[in-house]
């Protein structure tokens, strides 16, 4: 293992051994939360932009918290991961679990390194790949929701490089949101990403800015047919693509729907896009192109509420093109509490 993650595993033992012996004697609770998650995603893509690959391994989130106030707590812990084939190429990530959670009914604010999944699961592919679960299980930055009976409203973000003189200033800043009436909705995504200069002076750099806004309109009749979940929406899309000096902002709207139905332990879902090519260096790679659908049909083999198996065969029909897709991920939860 090289010398970062050795790092990694060393500042992470000490982090959870500093919280456990300090959480011992100050914090009103301790606590231990575990997260596997497996997954088997085998792309089979040959349309332009996109990268025929196999996902095929294993994370596992093991972390503690203290919580010292009602309200406040501080968790630590890791992310180990590794893909099966493991060789010279392919060898473990660790990423470090460290961040301040203040959390009650209404708010969630959290500041640090931030487990990903929970938080931003139901942001579209469009505006954030699915990869980034695999790859990036953290956003490093700030994360803020509030929520009530019939509203609630996403804003954070997530700094990805750090300007160096080799590396890029990098981040994003992302929006998600959904406003419930009766059995209709109003959802708003978004993403701003920034990707700035290096302190290089003597290299020839661009700033480039993309940015994406969508606002779906939509109807939760799961109640009112045989089925168990039923919903429909559909909106607009608009990307924003610049490169300072290169070329001022292009703009490029679209049109997108979508269904979801759900009968027991299977499901279908349809996403339909029709507009102009979109330039998301952060988003499905799909979309770059003025026609898109991709159909899922799925089944939960077994679902609790602590763990949840999941079989998708997608397909993705782009101009020219019919592709496919199989994935299957395991997630299991795990948390109880230490001390009171």
């Amino acid at each position: 293992m090289c010398k970062t993650y050795s790092l990694y595993i060393k500042i992470s033992c000490i982090l959870l051994l500093c919280v456990a012996i300090f959480s011992k004697s100050q914090a009103q609770q301790v606590g231990l939360e575990i997260d596997f998650f497996g997954y088997a995603d085998n792309r089979e893509y040959s349309a332009e932009y996109t990268i025929p690959k196999t996902f095929f391994g294993a994370t596992l989130s093991p972390q503690l918290y203290f919580q010292l106030e009602e309200n406040h707590r501080v968790y630590g812990g890791i992310h180990f991961n590794q893909e099966f084939g493991i060789h010279k190429e392919n060898k473990s990530r660790i990423n470090p679990i460290a961040y301040y959670n203040y959390k009650n009914q209404n708010f969630d604010f959290a500041l640090g390194f931030i487990p990903r999944y929970e938080r931003l699961k139901e942001i579209p592919r469009l505006v954030l790949a699915d990869t980034f679960m695999y790859d990036r299980p953290n956003v490093q930055g700030m994360y803020f929701n509030y929520k009530n009976s019939n509203f609630q409203q996403t804003v954070f973000i997530d700094w990805l490089s750090k300007q160096s003189h080799q590396n890029r200033e990098q981040f994003v800043v992302g929006i998600s949101g959904k406003y419930t009436i009766n059995n209709f909705y109003v959802k708003n995504d978004g993403l701003l990403y920034h990707n700035a200069l290096t302190s290089n002076d003597s290299i020839d750099e661009h700033i480039q800015d993309n940015a994406v806004i969508m606002l779906r309109l939509g109807a939760d009749l799961s109640h009112k047919t045989i089925l168990d979940s039923l919903t429909i929406d559909a909106g607009a899309v608009v990307g924003f693509d610049r490169v300072r000096t290169e070329y001022d902002m292009r703009k490029a709207p679209g049109f997108i729907a979508n269904v979801h139905l759900g009968y027991r332990r299977f499901f279908l879902e349809n996403t339909l896009y029709l507009g102009k090519a979109l330039n998301l260096p952060n988003g499905d790679p799909f979309y770059h192109r003025k026609s898109y659908d991709r159909l899922d049909l799925g089944w939960v083999p077994f679902r609790t509420d602590r763990i949840e198996g999941k079989f998708t065969a997608s397909f993705h029909f782009s101009p020219g093109y019919v592709d496919n897709q199989q994935m299957f991920t395991l997630r299991y939860n795990f948390g109880r509490t230490l001390w009171n």
